[in-house]
């Protein structure tokens, strides 16, 4: 027995002191991402540039008992992201080359929309390791299609979930606050004047 507790107490030691990152998502739930009561739609076409360089990059972040949570910010925002879109303006696009305005002007598209997400994490329990608070930051620089800045949003999540919620689904925290962080964003954009001119 002795032995067997010498074998086993460096590498719990191990996984305490260092922890490992889970995997988890960031999914919004898209029936909850919808525009707030007498926000109207701005009647512009958008196209929105989200490179696959962002989308394969992945974010680790603190969880609880010493471990951390490791995900997509942007791959798993993107489905909500365009709905956010989609509910703020009557028609929206993804664009590949942001750069090329002869073609943006073929499309209809007025207004070109690049996302910035930044997360945080953080989890008061020393025992289970799924976060039960999440943040997510989202600035969208909007220009014309000649690249002439036209507005800038700023949009901050907040998620938070408790141990007898999470206990069943881990990305909990996480998936509340991106639905948080694109509710906000379509009532943002939909009350700026800028974007209605």
């Amino acid at each position: 027995m002795n032995r067997l507790l010498r074998l086993v107490f460096p590498v719990m030691a191990c996984v305490f002191l260092f922890g490992c990152a889970h995997p988890i998502t960031m999914n919004p739930d898209l029936a909850v991402v919808a525009a707030p009561v007498g926000v109207v739609p701005i009647g512009k076409k958008v196209g929105y540039h989200m490179p696959d360089a962002l989308r394969s990059v992945e974010v680790t972040t603190p969880g609880g008992g010493g471990d951390k949570v490791r995900y997509f910010p942007y791959r798993d925002m993107e489905p909500g992201f365009y709905k956010a879109l989609s509910e703020a303006f009557t028609s929206v696009s993804k664009v590949q080359n942001p750069k090329d305005a002869a073609a943006l002007q073929a499309d209809g598209i007025v207004l070109l929309i690049t996302p910035e997400i930044t997360t945080s994490s953080y989890s008061d329990s020393a025992f289970t390791w799924p976060p039960t608070q999440f943040t997510v930051k989202l600035v969208c620089a909007i220009v014309d299609v000649s690249g002439k800045p036209v507005e800038t949003i700023r949009v901050s999540g907040e998620g938070a979930a408790t141990f007898g919620e999470f206990k069943s689904n881990f990305s909990l925290a996480a998936v509340r606050a991106s639905n948080d962080a694109l509710t906000k964003l379509i009532k943002a954009l939909g009350e700026s004047p800028a974007l209605r001119k």
